[in-house]
């Protein structure tokens, strides 16, 4: 599976004691480990208690998947900002962050007020921002949105969007099994699906025409109103 198709997947569906170890990935790339900095334990700490399990499994599979595709590519990155990133991108999936917004961004917004009141207030808030709130986008295939964006960014991205529709051979022999023994998928992307699915029938401002949300709804409930493109021409009041 290339590093495109992987971001695609994702569509188709960050510390005031950060030490000087956690600014890089020093961790074995086969590891199951996650980082253990204040931050990212009060983050691992928060989707525990406030996650469904089958959420809160995805999310750290999309980090361990991450890294490892990290040390696949070479690259350099801040391992807890990534760890960041993928634990939190479903937080808008909860019920503490549920609001009227795409899941994507009531979860952006929620990350980056969880990072502010411990202490963060550099351009890691906008950088977990942008990551959670995109992830489901499609940006990070964007050779100039990587260049533009921490390396952290499009690893992240492509951990969770492998999670969510690769396999086995995208990664290190046996890695996976060892994975999924210690995080099961337990129903892992459908139940996903269905997360999202739920949440958006419960409140139709969640999945407006194009989204992920959207677009799950009106495959799966088609004898629902769907705001087309044209109709949304036909009551503008341009008359265009």
């Amino acid at each position: 599976m290339s590093l495109s198709r992987r971001a695609a997947l994702a569509a188709g569906l960050a510390g005031t004691a950060m030490t000087v170890s956690a600014k890089t990935a020093a961790a074995q790339p086969d590891s199951l480990t996650v980082p253990s900095t204040p931050l990212a334990a009060k983050a691992n700490e928060l989707i525990a208690r406030t996650m469904a399990a089958h959420l809160r499994n995805h999310s750290v599979r999309g980090f361990l998947f991450g890294r490892a595709i990290a040390a696949q590519q070479g690259a350099d990155y801040d391992e807890e900002l990534m760890f960041l990133i993928c634990a939190l991108h479903d937080i808008g999936l909860s019920d503490i962050a549920n609001g009227d917004q795409r899941f994507e961004i009531d979860g952006a917004d929620y990350a980056a007020v969880f990072l502010e009141e411990n202490g963060v207030t550099d351009s890691r808030v906008d950088t977990v921002w942008d990551a959670i709130a995109a992830h489901t986008s499609g940006f990070s295939d964007s050779p100039v949105y990587r260049r533009r964006r921490p390396a952290a960014v499009w690893i992240a991205v492509e951990g969770i969007g492998l999670d969510v529709g690769g396999s086995p051979a995208d990664l290190p022999p046996g890695y996976a099994d060892r994975v999924h023994a210690a995080y099961p998928r337990l129903g892992g992307t459908r139940a996903l699906t269905n997360s999202i699915e739920a949440q958006a029938l419960a409140n139709p401002r969640k999945a407006f025409t194009a989204t992920l949300a959207g677009e799950i709804v009106h495959q799966r409930h088609p004898e629902l109103p769907y705001l087309t493109w044209d109709s949304i021409l036909d009551s503008s009041g341009w008359r265009d």
